[in-house]
């Protein structure tokens, strides 16, 4: 299918990205790409916004800012520049909706792409999770079958109201496993990882072309109608140097944004 083709080119990319700093400091590669995106930013708002408007909206913002102080005991035209202040504000927003519409999707794509490196901690030998399937059958019509380096360590635990059943699995051994769900009707595979380092993690393999596109696009999907997608728990990754530490995608926009403005006038583009 064409959304698993394309989550596949991605994860690739992604992927080879983050092994490229291996066991590094993970900010180190988030660093990177956030200054990439920030670069790529500018020049979208470069190339699809206008502007001139732009520029002129944050003049006539500044000049009414201006006139609020020299103003400020003349009620009628200090709320006459409050007023304009306010309209030239709602202008620089509506002419830079357009270039925030072209950045969003890629945006809402990539994210899922490199919270599956920057968001998620790899199994650790010895460790203990969660699979959970999602699905109207009991746990009695499943079995689940893995590989050496793989322990199932729990009998099935079926939650009729909410279609989930669940199983703890342990990792023995460092690496890429797989663990394999058979249903009645097909047999589906759920890849593992544990170890070190920063690895391209899949939480989730689900059966909806929309989820993989835009939630889950760590695998490709599957055609068994009984169930709807299997999730592993992973531990949630917090990225920093020293004590500080915080989720990726803080940096990952404060990082971006500081490099969009800290360069927008090498490219010539008004923010």
């Amino acid at each position: 299918m064409i959304v698993d083709s394309f989550n596949a080119l991605l994860r690739t990319l992604v992927g080879g990205y983050a092994a490229v700093f291996g066991s590094l400091n993970p900010l180190i590669g988030l660093s990177l790409i956030s200054v990439l995106i920030g670069i790529g930013m500018l020049w979208v708002v470069g190339k699809v916004s206008n502007q001139k408007a732009i520029e002129r909206a944050k003049k006539l913002m500044q000049a009414h800012l201006l006139e609020m102080r020299i103003y400020r005991d003349e009620p009628a035209l200090l709320v006459r520049a409050q007023g304009n202040l306010i309209l030239n504000n709602f202008r620089y927003i509506s002419h830079m909706l357009r270039p925030a519409l072209f950045l969003t999707l890629p945006m809402v794509i990539l994210y899922a792409h490199f919270d599956a490196v920057y968001g998620w901690l790899p199994l650790q030998v010895g460790e203990s999770t969660l699979l959970t399937v999602q699905t109207e059958l009991a746990g009695s019509d499943m079995t689940l079958t893995s590989s050496d380096s793989i322990e199932v360590v729990s009998v099935s635990v079926t939650i009729p109201e909410e279609k989930t059943v669940s199983w703890t699995i342990k990792a023995t051994s460092a690496g890429t496993q797989v663990v394999t769900l058979n249903t009645p009707n097909s047999s589906i595979d759920k890849s593992v990882r544990s170890g070190n380092g920063i690895l391209y993690l899949s939480t989730s393999r689900q059966r909806s072309s929309w989820q993989r596109f835009l939630l889950t696009p760590g695998e490709n999907g599957f055609t068994d109608e009984q169930v709807a997608g299997i999730s592993l728990d992973y531990m949630d990754r917090s990225i920093g140097l020293g004590s500080f530490r915080t989720h990726w995608v803080f940096w990952l926009l404060g990082i971006s944004i500081l490099t969009a403005y800290v360069l927008k006038g090498y490219f010539g583009v008004v923010l």
